[in-house]
């Protein structure tokens, strides 16, 4: 596995549990019509698939690479079919596009990552062991760093989308706005205001 696997697991596990959050604040404003099934179903389905992804559960005697179209092709349908949904009907096409964008973005890495690529030969390690680079060109010791700042990158990314998207939900037209939350009266203890 190259050291990117991880990072790029993880990436794709944040697009869909984003998406799948969007989904499913879908369904409150949406349900008994056919964008509202739709959201509940491929909502669903994307947390169970994110969270089977960040246990980096695997299919047996299945490709990668064939797993990954399938997923690939999934999603976007998914994503074609709640934009249209919501056009038609009239209601939260913001969060249906919110919701196909995380969906595209989770294909698009997944699209990227199970592509089979040049394998170079093995190489001789500073400690005598033979080891094989992928594609990559990167070795085992991948840098930290970048790897940090990617997950950085793409949770501050997914969170702006995803919050974008629960905005234009029904959940989110009934939130309370931050400021105006506040504690109950409790004896020796103060609400909870922002100025």
């Amino acid at each position: 596995m190259s050291p990117t696997a991880p990072v790029s697991r993880t990436l794709v596990a944040f697009a869909l549990v984003g998406a799948g959050l969007v989904q499913l604040g879908l369904v409150r404003g949406a349900f008994p019509r056919p964008q509202g099934l739709l959201a509940l179903v491929v909502g669903t389905a994307e947390l169970v698939v994110a969270v089977l992804v960040l246990r980096g559960a695997t299919v047996r005697g299945a490709d990668p690479a064939v797993l990954g179209r399938i997923g690939l092709g999934a999603l976007a349908v998914a994503s074609v079919l709640g934009i249209a949904l919501g056009v038609a009907q009239g209601s939260h096409v913001v969060a249906a596009i919110a919701a196909a964008a995380l969906q595209l973005t989770a294909a698009a890495v997944v699209g990227a990552t199970t592509q089979p690529g040049p394998v170079r030969p093995a190489t001789d390690g500073a400690d005598g062991s033979r080891e094989a680079s992928g594609a990559t060109g990167v070795g085992r010791r991948g840098r930290p760093a970048v790897s940090l700042a990617l997950l950085f990158v793409g949770a501050v990314a997914v969170s702006a989308v995803a919050t974008a998207g629960l905005a234009d939900t029904e959940a989110g037209a009934r939130a309370v706005p931050h400021g105006e939350h506040r504690l109950p009266d409790l004896p020796g203890l103060e609400g909870h205001r922002h100025p």
